[in-house]
C-alpha cells in the first residue's frame, strides 16, 4: 500500500496548526482578554491556510503529472494556482478588515505564518543530537 507523502504532510501541518491556534488564543487572553473575535479570526485564518494547502497539493500533483506525461511542467498553471491561493488569503483578510468589529484581522494573518514556524522549529529540533555529517535517519556510530 503506497502512502501519499503530501497528504501526510498536510495532516501533520493541520494538527500542529490547531495546537498553535490554541496556543495563540491562550496568549491573546493575556493581552486582550477572552474575545470571540480573536478566536473567529484564528478559525478563518486556519481555514484559509487549509484551503491554500489543499490547492498547493493539487498544484504539486498536476506539476508532477505534467512532468511525467510531457517531460516539462507548466509554469503558467503553477502561477494561476499561486494567484488563487493568494486570493484565498486576500478574501479572508479582506473579510476580517470589513468586519473588524467581529473578526480580528491580526488573528486571520497569524495562521499564515504557521508553516514557516512549524518547519523552522522542526529543522532546529531535528538537528539536535546529530553528529556533524550525520544525515537524517542515520544512527550514531559508537
Amino acid at each position: 500500500m503506497s502512502s501519499d507523502p503530501i497528504r501526510q504532510e498536510l495532516t501533520m501541518l493541520m494538527k500542529r496548526a490547531v495546537f498553535l491556534d490554541i496556543a495563540a488564543y491562550l496568549l491573546s487572553i493575556l493581552f486582550l482578554g477572552v474575545t470571540l473575535r480573536f478566536a473567529l479570526g484564528l478559525v478563518i485564518g486556519t481555514a484559509g491556510l487549509f484551503g491554500s494547502l489543499l490547492l498547493l497539493r493539487q498544484s504539486v500533483r498536476r506539476v508532477e503529472d505534467d512532468a511525467k506525461r510531457y517531460g516539462a511542467t507548466s509554469q503558467r498553471r503553477y502561477q494561476v494556482s499561486y494567484a488563487i491561493r493568494l486570493l484565498i488569503f486576500a478574501v479572508g483578510f479582506g473579510a476580517a478588515v470589513v468586519f473588524r468589529t467581529e473578526i480580528s484581522p491580526l488573528a486571520v494573518v497569524i495562521p499564515m505564518l504557521y508553516p514557516r514556524l512549524i518547519y523552522t522549529t522542526g529543522a532546529l529540533f531535528s538537528r539536535t543530537g546529530r553528529q556533524s555529517g550525520q544525515k537524517r535517519g542515520e544512527k550514531k556510530q559508537k
